[in-house]
């Protein structure tokens, strides 16, 4: 059932639009895309690759939109263990008439919670199972560049609410507060709010960025993180050098779901990058200063160059003053169809050699093949083999993957999107 099922997608929303344009109501935009994602993976036995488990995905989305409605319905047929067909997610968004700023919605699986921090986001995608969103939202905004939205949700039993409000640009700085909140059911469970503030300033010579974020009323979960960017004191024949001095503070009980920060933060950092106009070359130096602990003072440094025989290079080093340490060079050459590199990575103790060639004998072909081994001790080697192709939106990649003391581990995957 599942075959007859798959090939009535393909062609469904391959084929041409069959509907009459003198039946679409004016303004009125209809649209069907179908997205399909089918693997299989494998291991050797007795000298001949066997497939050990297969699966297909196929999403279909139809969507209609207007100036005051935006519909969209997705549905999918998964195949792995079992067959089965599934509600994935539906959005239906009301605006007030002659004007697209206010608006009101209904979404299911849809809307996850995600807030931005300076360089690492502060809540992170996936917090959230998006399959078991549900609830209703209001946004506003389009007034001299002002946007807001609130929505309020349930996932499996708990209460989820959103609010980001972006300020229009004001000539000088611009501000981004978003707050999430999540009450539990269980009320041993306990419940979680986040609020982020970030400033971002533009006063010509120099920018200014700020990320303020902290918890209601608890004591240690609050943090802050603030870079001046865009500052070039130095310039060079090689290019201008940009100095970025940031500071990093968190409290000891902080513990939101992304990666922004770390509980009980005192970090202090200056970096230096160069920005080239006249040659294809980068390089940048970072110094990392710990006031609790040396776990995170440091130095870390990276370059990068392509030479005009069209041959790369790239170098990254760090260094820690808990003596940890990794080291990073390789290089590549390549022309219009091959390439070939070689790279060493050095891990504290432990040094690893990697050559890679690729050949594409055409645009929508290509194989390559790497190899790699430890210097030290045992040579511990791993090989890796990928052949890929595309014919029109579809992509094909068959895929053999051979680590040390460890069967070869066969994998096939084919994945498009079809309109």
């Amino acid at each position: 059932m599942s075959i007859s099922f798959m090939t009535m997608i393909i062609l469904l929303a391959g084929g041409h639009d069959s509907l009459d344009v003198s039946i679409i109501p004016e303004n009125w935009v209809f649209g069907y895309d179908c997205l399909i994602d089918a693997s299989a993976c494998g291991s050797w036995k007795n000298n001949h690759p066997v497939i050990d488990s297969t699966g297909i995905d196929a999403a279909v989305s139809v969507r209609a939109a207007s100036p005051e409605v935006d519909f969209l319905v997705t549905g999918a047929m998964r195949s792995d263990s079992a067959s089965r067909f599934l509600f994935r997610r539906a959005r239906a968004v009301v605006k007030w008439p002659g004007t697209p700023w206010i608006a009101a919605g209904v979404y299911l699986n849809d809307q996850q919670p995600f807030i931005a921090g300076l360089a690492n986001p502060v809540v992170e995608w996936g917090w959230v199972d998006i399959d078991s969103i549900q609830g209703f939202g209001l946004s506003s905004g389009g007034i001299l560049g002002f946007r807001g939205d609130y929505l309020i949700q349930l996932t499996r039993g708990d209460t989820l609410t959103q609010l980001n409000v972006h300020s229009p640009w004001m000539g000088f700085a611009g501000v981004d507060y978003s707050r999430a909140q999540i009450h539990t059911a269980d009320s041993a469970g306990g419940n979680m709010t986040v609020n982020v503030l970030s400033v971002r300033g533009d006063f010509r010579y120099f920018k200014p960025w700020l990320v303020v974020a902290g918890a209601e009323g608890e004591e240690g979960k609050w943090a802050v993180s603030a870079e001046i960017r865009k500052l070039r004191p130095i310039d060079t024949q090689w290019g201008r050098i940009e100095v970025v001095p940031g500071i990093h503070l968190a409290g000891d009980r902080i513990d939101f779901p992304g990666s922004a920060f770390v509980p009980g933060q005192r970090l202090i950092t200056l970096g230096a990058f160069l920005e080239s106009r006249r040659y294809f070359v980068s390089a940048g130096i970072k110094g990392m200063l710990d006031l609790e602990s040396d776990s995170l003072s440091g130095v870390s440094a990276s370059a990068g160059m392509i030479s005009e025989g069209g041959v790369s290079w790239d170098v990254i080093f760090s260094y820690y003053a808990d003596c940890d340490y990794r080291a990073f060079i390789s290089s590549v050459t390549s022309d219009s169809n091959a390439s070939a590199g070689i790279a060493v990575e050095i891990i504290n103790d432990s040094t690893r050699v990697t050559g890679s060639v690729s050949y594409s004998p055409r645009d929508d072909v290509c194989a390559e093949v790497s190899v790699s081994g430890d210097l030290d001790n045992s040579l511990q080697p791993s090989c890796g083999l990928a052949v890929s192709a595309a014919l029109g939106p579809v992509r094909g990649i068959l895929g053999i993957d051979w680590e040390y003391d460890s069967s070869p581990i066969l994998r096939i995957n084919l994945t498009g999107l079809l309109k």
